[in-house]
């Protein structure tokens, strides 16, 4: 009997043995997947904080290569003038900015991407230079039909831009269309027929560049934001705009210094 007893003895401490050892294994296996798990994790965050480090690095390259060319070129000089009314009504020149530096962009009360790119764009810049009685901002409407007096008004208020700081402007839309293209680099605008389509969504299709003229009527930089951000080149549309604060910044030191 007593035999019996110790075989059975035997038998359960083998088992338990065994089982013991596949406890073992499972807790092991259960480490090594946690491990692998976590290092999976850090390598990814490594991956992206690689990416984003990347990304900045680019960026600051890309900028201290623009910084070294602000400012050295003159595309063109504008020589003729033109008249339009701002959003007090009042009848101004483009030939009487000369003496400051200035920006100009075309644009219309209802247009999508004026709105969501150029004109946000604008703003911040009249905000960092409103300070600076030799800074002014010139947008001029491409659509007078729809954007009279009252409307350049209620858009101005609406981004606190005082008169002497941006205008606001409208003319004939005809003479506005003859004057950019033939004397500002600026493409013709047309109606828009193809608004479902890829591309500019609004009614008019037109010239999205913002000029940057200094303080002679010189056109230093043309610059257009939005084909980058319609191109999903989020690294180029940020360059871009950081292109034109140091245009407006070598522009604002070069008279500064005269």
């Amino acid at each position: 009997m007593s035999e019996q007893i110790e075989d059975k003895l035997e038998q359960n401490n083998e088992k338990g043995k065994i089982v013991m050892i596949y406890v073992g294994v499972a807790i092991i296996s259960t480490i090594i997947i946690a491990c692998f798990m976590f290092l999976g994790k850090y390598s990814r965050g490594v991956a992206v904080n690689d990416t984003n480090q990347d990304s900045i690095k680019a960026i600051n390259i890309q900028v201290l290569s623009m910084e070294e060319s602000v400012g050295l070129n003159d595309i063109l000089k504008l020589e003729k003038d033109f008249t339009a009314t701002n959003q007090d009504g009042e009848a101004v020149t483009l030939q009487s900015l000369k003496g400051k530096v200035w920006v100009f962009a075309q644009f219309y009360g209802s247009c999508p991407e004026c709105n969501k790119v150029n004109l946000e764009i604008l703003t911040d810049l009249y905000k960092k230079y409103q300070a600076n009685p030799n800074f002014q901002i010139v947008t001029v409407s491409v659509m007078a039909e729809e954007d009279g007096v009252k409307s350049m008004k209620n858009m101005a208020e609406a981004r606190n831009a005082e008169t002497d700081k941006w205008w606001f402007l409208t003319a004939d839309v005809d003479a506005v269309n003859k004057f950019c293209s033939e004397n500002m680099l600026y493409a013709e605008f047309e109606e828009n027929t193809n608004k479902e389509g890829d591309g500019m969504q609004g009614a008019i299709l037109h010239d999205m560049g913002m000029a940057v003229f200094n303080s002679d009527m010189i056109m230093k930089a043309k610059v257009d934001v939005y084909s980058q951000i319609a191109a999903k080149n989020d690294l180029g549309a940020e360059l871009k705009t950081k292109q034109l604060d140091l245009e407006v910044a070598a522009a604002l030191k070069a008279l500064e210094t005269k």
